[in-house]
């Protein structure tokens, strides 16, 4: 008997838990912003206009080369340059997760480029 008023209990302040987080969620359209899913790819050369903004929001030069570029709900919010690393985010939201990604994926594509493409591969490993 006492385990079931025990669950009754914990589930009850489970619940009063959530309860108070919903309070403290911020209702803004800032958080449909962030639960959107986070869309990184190579930039077009038209949408240079992207990266110039995210470096004039984070005062920072513009950068150079290829760049891959994180979107939140089709807004640009940190983009990262392939060729020296650098990155430009906009300061008034948090992007560290969307840098964080970033990074990954560029460690993605350079492995990538440095592996033998998969014939060659295929070929050295025939060949042992």
């Amino acid at each position: 008997m006492s385990t079931t008023i025990d669950t009754l209990l914990a589930n009850e302040h489970i619940a009063d838990l959530r309860r108070a987080a919903d309070r403290r969620r911020p209702a803004s359209d800032s958080a449909d912003l962030y639960a959107s899913a986070i869309e990184l790819r190579l930039l077009c050369a038209h949408e240079a206009y992207l990266v110039g903004r995210l470096a004039q929001l984070d005062d920072a030069p513009e950068l150079g080369g290829q760049v891959l570029i994180a979107l939140i709900g089709g807004q640009a919010v940190a983009a990262l340059s392939l060729d020296d690393q650098r990155v430009v985010a906009n300061p008034f939201i948090p992007t560290s997760e969307a840098v964080a990604l970033l990074h990954l994926r560029a460690k993605q594509l350079a492995k990538a480029e440095r592996r033998p493409p998969r014939l060659r591969r295929l070929r050295l490993a025939a060949s042992r």
